[in-house]
């Protein structure tokens, strides 16, 4: 099966006509299935997708990966123009999330339509093609992205491990490809667990933000270090990647790497 990966929105746009946001929306299309993963912080990925020539109406799916304001931000607009798709999420994506003081969860979540959730807690198949992986151990906790996140439970404030985080899965017979959004609980922790779910594979595509814009070069080279041993076909970074990261990364994969800014569109076949 073949997919096309475009990316609705992202921090970064180089393309005439598109707007960028600090944000990430992602559209997965597999035959006549339509995934959306993640919807940034507005509307504005409906509108980059009109720009595109793509109808969400036709979305079978929405798929939250956490949540945070800059990937849900969307999800109302998103619902008003799609009125059947339903939304794959872990139940956890409901409660309060702060940065140090500020408020930055998924808005107005208590007044979603549950008819239209489907809350997942182990992986689950969408479609033949398409799973969501919702339990991602952290084998290693260096590659994890914690710091100064907060989140309410049991009408106490805690710090945020993102147990609402989940990733999509995307593998055939031979390959695997992940997308994952933020990576808090570290993109190395989330390849080993997808590709413990679906064993014998190697990487084909891999996309997402990795967590290491403004971080220390520990966590870098970790993340680095482990690709060079698993490295995929294509390896596609964006959102709190950085465009700093982007740069290295190319320098140590070449060609490999690309940055899937705004209107990018990735074919995995």
């Amino acid at each position: 099966m073949g997919y096309k990966i475009t990316t609705l929105v992202d921090n970064v746009v180089y393309d005439r006509g598109l707007q960028a946001e600090h944000g990430l929306s992602i559209l997965v299309e597999a035959g006549d299935r339509k995934i959306l993963f993640d919807t940034g912080a507005s509307e504005l990925f409906i509108k980059n997708a009109r720009l595109l020539g793509i109808d969400l109406n036709q979305v079978d799916y929405l798929v939250l990966s956490h949540g945070h304001s800059d990937h849900t931000g969307g999800v109302r607009h998103f619902l008003e123009l799609n009125s059947h798709a339903k939304v794959v999420c872990k139940k956890e994506i409901l409660q309060k999330k702060y940065k140090d003081s500020r408020e930055n969860g998924f808005k107005n979540a208590s007044q979603l339509d549950e008819s239209r959730l489907w809350l997942v807690n182990e992986t689950t198949e969408l479609f033949p093609g398409a799973y969501v992986l919702p339990q991602i151990k952290i084998t290693d906790k260096s590659d994890t992205h914690f710091e100064h996140f907060f989140t309410v439970k049991d009408e106490n404030i805690i710090p945020d491990t993102f147990e609402d985080e989940l990733a999509l899965v995307l593998p055939d017979t031979k390959t695997l490809s992940v997308l994952s959004s933020c990576s808090h609980r570290g993109i190395t922790n989330i390849i080993r667990c997808a590709q413990e779910a679906f064993p014998d594979r190697s990487l084909n595509v891999v996309i997402g933000g990795f967590h290491v814009h403004n971080t220390g070069e520990d966590k870098f080279s970790l993340i680095s270090t482990y690709l060079g041993r698993k490295l995929p076909r294509r390896l596609g970074v964006c959102h709190c990647t950085g465009i700093d990261n982007y740069a290295r990364f190319q320098q140590e994969f070449s060609t490999r790497v690309f940055y899937s800014y705004t209107g990018w569109v990735e074919e995995i076949k």
